[in-house]
C-alpha cells in the first residue's frame, strides 16, 4: 500500500477552500484546488492512498476508479514536484 507524507520544507495553509504549499527549499508557491486541499490534508494525517481515495468516494459522488486515477496523478505530480516523499 503506497504511502506518501508532505515533505519535510513544505509549508502550507488553507486558504478558503484551496490550499497554499511553499516549498522552503527551492522558494517555490504552489496551489491545490478543493479536491487537492482534501488529498493533502489527508496526506499531512498520514493517510493511505488507498485511504484518501476511501475518503474521496465517501465526499464526493464519483466512479472510485476515476478517484483512484484523480489520486494517483495528483500524487505523481506532488511527488515530481517534491512537495510529498514516499512514508
Amino acid at each position: 500500500m503506497t504511502s506518501f507524507r508532505p515533505h519535510p520544507s513544505v509549508v502550507s495553509t488553507e486558504v478558503e477552500d484551496s490550499m497554499v504549499l511553499l516549498h522552503l527549499d527551492t522558494k517555490r508557491y504552489f496551489t491545490l484546488n478543493s479536491t487537492g486541499a482534501f488529498i493533502w490534508k489527508h496526506l499531512a494525517q498520514g493517510k493511505t492512498e488507498a485511504d484518501i481515495v476511501s475518503a474521496l468516494a465517501a465526499e464526493y459522488d464519483a466512479d472510485t476508479e476515476r478517484l483512484a486515477a484523480s489520486t494517483r496523478r495528483l500524487l505523481t505530480q506532488l511527488e515530481k514536484a517534491a512537495l510529498i516523499e514516499r512514508a
